[in-house]
């Protein structure tokens, strides 16, 4: 069951990834029921920014933004490189650090973040939010045709 659920969290990781971008498909070995009801037990509740990041060496930048999500409405932009979060120097960070600083924050949910965008620095005050039904619908709905090969609503594979 363990080795289940492990391989589970890893192809809704790479759900969640397809969704913003990524080319690479994997097939799933749970059920597409089993896979629906994990997504949405793991996103409930579960806060977010709504960016994903490119690391630069040094350094991360920002890939892409969630329309309407937390980030877009703080007015953070595509390409905006990231010098800190919560007093958490960016600079020369990872992606796995970013998404520590991310971690760190989300009892309270509240980000400063200094953003470097064309040459001029911008301190960013926002708070991360949970997942609406409609974003948690389109990821699920994502992984399911990613790795299921499942047409909306058409079931199991």
């Amino acid at each position: 069951m363990h080795t289940r659920l492990l391989k589970l969290t890893t192809v809704l990781l790479l759900s969640a990834a397809a969704l913003y971008g990524a080319d690479e498909t994997k097939k799933c070995s749970a059920t597409a029921r089993e896979c629906e009801q994990q997504i949405r037990r793991m996103l409930s509740g579960r806060r977010y920014l709504g960016i994903s990041v490119v690391e630069l060496k040094p350094g991360l930048v920002i890939k892409s933004i969630v329309a309407d999500g937390p980030a877009s409405r703080a007015d953070l932009k595509e390409g905006d490189r990231l010098i800190a979060i919560n007093g958490r120097n960016m600079s020369e960070a990872t992606a796995r650090e970013f998404k520590q600083a991310l971690a760190d924050a989300r009892e309270t949910g509240t980000l400063w973040i200094i953003v470097q965008r064309r040459g001029n620095f911008r301190r960013v005050e926002t708070r991360m939010e949970p997942y609406s039904k409609a974003q948690i619908d389109k990821i699920v709905q994502a992984h399911l045709t990613q790795s299921h090969s499942v047409i909306a609503g058409a079931g199991q594979p």
